[in-house]
């Protein structure tokens, strides 16, 4: 493609036309500034700064925060700032309308969520939401808070705190309050308070949040999940004040379910180590003794189980040495047990049993009587 000289010109001239106008100056000026930078010996920031203050009285290029609208707020009274709309706002909500008031703060954090007053809009939003006992939605406002603006919040605190606060509202609010005065359903609060928990980890009343997160699945009869619940508390905050109700709490949960599954030996085991760890870590316990008495007795259920195994084989004709194996271990294992004399009588009567020979060991089967495979006389056909 061939450009004659002077169309090459005009191309250049129009780039050069177009950069001067983007840094808001005119191509005289920028000649003047490129020039008085080269004599002075400047450097670029010293061409830029030149620039800036040469354009001030002309038209420049501004990046304005526009942010998003909401089809809520097309039809609403708007100000053209932040700072206007700001001011609006907080007329309407010393007026009252905390409704109004609350749309009008959320038109300002989304039409400038980078201005200064937009955290301010966005905390008195969750405040009005709060005051008006919008509790889920009082929760979400205060979490767009911490989600956008944590580093500009004047009170962090003071937000966790409210949210576990409608947290709370939640796990004992009663729904379906017509039917036979309502019920209770804590469980719907659990995520509320495991947010609580991610938002302030530090925060003082965090171990406070992670104990509630275990009562309100232990009132739902989510016992497992209680039980994880109070060993993250355990394990996260240790020295707080609720570690200790935290693992009475989890003993409690496992002695539930060893109610429903009698027979498992797993939750035997697993309440017989909660029990232990909680008596090393709280040695002086207001319930040192109950959880002595219920080590006591599982442990007769655990010793009770051995000598059931050793009383089985006893039953078995050929089996008296797996019976007495049963019965020294079950006395080894768990020499405190109430068993033990028992065990030890079994032991020596089956000892006796041994030394006897073989047959005469061995009781005699019954022999039964033979069934008539013939009719008699008397029971023929006539």
């Amino acid at each position: 493609m061939y450009f004659s000289q002077k169309t090459i010109l005009l191309l250049i001239v129009g780039f050069v036309v177009s950069t001067a106008t983007v840094f808001g100056q005119s191509p005289s000026n920028l000649k003047a500034s490129t020039v008085e930078g080269e004599e002075v010996g400047a450097d670029s920031q010293v061409s830029v700064k030149q620039i800036t203050e040469e354009s001030k009285d002309e038209k420049v290029y501004w990046v304005e925060d526009k942010g998003r609208t909401t089809l809520r707020s097309t039809f609403a009274t708007k100000k053209d700032t932040p700072a206007e709309q700001w001011a609006f706002a907080n007329e309407t909500r010393k007026n009252g309308k905390l409704k109004k008031a609350e749309s009008r703060m959320a038109y300002l954090f989304n039409r400038w969520p980078n201005s200064k007053e937009a955290p301010w809009a966005a905390r008195a939003r969750a405040d009005m939401l709060f005051e008006r006992k919008e509790w889920k939605d009082a929760f979400s406002a205060y979490q767009y808070l911490i989600d956008n603006y944590s580093g500009r919040m004047l009170d962090y605190d003071s937000a966790l705190a409210r949210q576990y606060e409608i947290a709370v509202k939640l796990m004992n609010k009663k729904r379906m309050r017509w039917l036979f005065g309502g019920y209770r359903a804590p469980e719907y609060a659990v995520e509320y308070f495991e947010q609580v928990n991610r938002n302030g980890p530090q925060w003082a009343r965090a171990p406070e949040a992670q104990f509630m997160v275990g009562k309100c699945n232990q009132e739902a009869k989510e016992y497992e999940l209680a039980i994880s619940a109070y060993a993250v508390l355990g394990y996260r905050y240790p020295d707080s004040e609720f570690a200790e109700e935290g693992g009475w709490q989890q003993i409690q949960c496992l002695i539930k379910l060893r109610k429903e599954y009698p027979n498992s030996p797993e939750i035997l085991d697993r309440t017989l180590t909660s029990t232990t760890v909680f008596l090393s870590t709280f040695p002086g316990s207001e319930h040192k003794t109950e959880i002595i008495q219920l080590r006591n007795s599982l442990y007769e259920v655990k010793a009770g189980r051995v000598f059931d195994e050793a009383a089985f084989y006893a039953k078995v004709p050929k089996e008296p040495e797996a019976a007495i194996i049963y019965y020294e271990k079950m006395i080894e294992e768990y020499p405190k047990s109430e068993l033990v004399p028992e065990a030890e009588k079994r032991i020596a009567k089956l000892k006796e049993i041994m030394a006897m020979p073989v047959q005469a060991r061995t009781a005699k089967a019954p022999h039964a009587r033979p069934l008539p495979f013939t009719k008699g006389p008397e029971h023929a056909e006539n």
